[in-house]
C-alpha cells in the first residue's frame, strides 16, 4: 500500500484478502467471493508463484493448467481482470516466452503476456512490452520512469522487443525503426558517394 498511498490512490477501492491464518492459493474460493462481494474489476496477484499452493508443482503443466483455467472462468463470469505478476528465471539468452518461472503452460494459459523490464543504461526507466495477445493485436511498447522525486511518469512509445530488453540490448531507443533507417541512409550518403544497389 505505500506505493498506492504515494500515488494518491483511493484506498477505499483497494482490498487485500487477509491470509495470515489460512494461506491464500489461486484455487481458493475466497478470490471469487471477494470479487463478487466487492464488484471488483481488477485483481492483482503478486507473485503468482507464491499462490500456487504447497501441493502444486509449478513446473508440471497438468498441475498448473486447471488452476489457470479456473481463474480464467472466474474472470469471464465476473468481468474482472486478473493480473498475475510472475518472476523470471535466470536463463539468459532464452526467448522471452520461456523466461517465466514454472511450466511454459503458465505462459500458454494466459490471454495476454506483458513484460516490464529495466533499461540497462537508464536505471529509472522501465519498459512495458506486450508480448502475447490471444484476443487482439499486440499493443505498442511503452516506457515509464520511476524516480525518487517525480515517482511514476509516462515517457511514451518505445521501440524494443522483450528479447532485447531481457538481454540488455537496447539498440532501439525511442526512435522508430523507420527513423533509424532514415538516419543510417543519410549518414551513408552524406559524403556524396554513390552506393551500390
Amino acid at each position: 500500500k505505500p506505493r498506492l498511498m504515494e500515488a494518491e490512490a483511493d484506498l477505499e477501492k483497494v482490498l487485500v484478502i487477509d491470509d495470515r491464518d489460512t494461506p491464500l492459493t489461486l484455487a481458493d474460493e475466497r478470490i471469487e467471493k471477494a470479487i463478487r462481494e466487492n464488484h471488483a474489476r481488477l485483481v492483482i496477484i503478486d507473485p503468482v508463484q507464491a499462490f500456487l499452493g504447497v501441493d502444486v508443482d509449478m513446473n508440471r503443466a497438468n498441475e498448473v493448467r486447471p488452476i489457470f483455467r479456473s481463474l480464467g472462468d472466474i474472470a469471464q463470469d465476473t468481468g474482472c481482470a486478473i493480473v498475475l505478476i510472475g518472476h523470471l528465471n535466470k536463463a539468459a539468452g532464452t526467448q522471452s516466452t520461456y523466461r517465466g518461472l514454472g511450466s511454459i503452460d503458465i505462459t500458454a494459459a494466459v490471454r495476454r503476456l506483458l513484460f516490464i523490464g529495466k533499461l540497462k543504461d537508464s536505471p529509472t526507466t522501465r519498459v512495458l512490452i506486450h508480448e502475447k495477445s490471444s484476443l487482439a493485436p499486440l499493443g505498442q511498447s511503452l516506457a515509464f520512469s520511476l524516480g525518487d522525486e517525480k515517482g511514476f511518469s509516462w515517457i511514451g512509445a518505445y521501440d524494443i522487443t522483450a528479447d532485447e530488453l531481457l538481454a540488455g540490448t537496447d539498440t532501439a531507443k525511442t526512435e522508430s525503426k523507420t527513423v533509424q533507417a532514415e538516419a543510417l541512409i543519410l549518414e551513408l550518403l552524406a559524403d556524396g558517394r554513390k552506393m551500390p544497389s
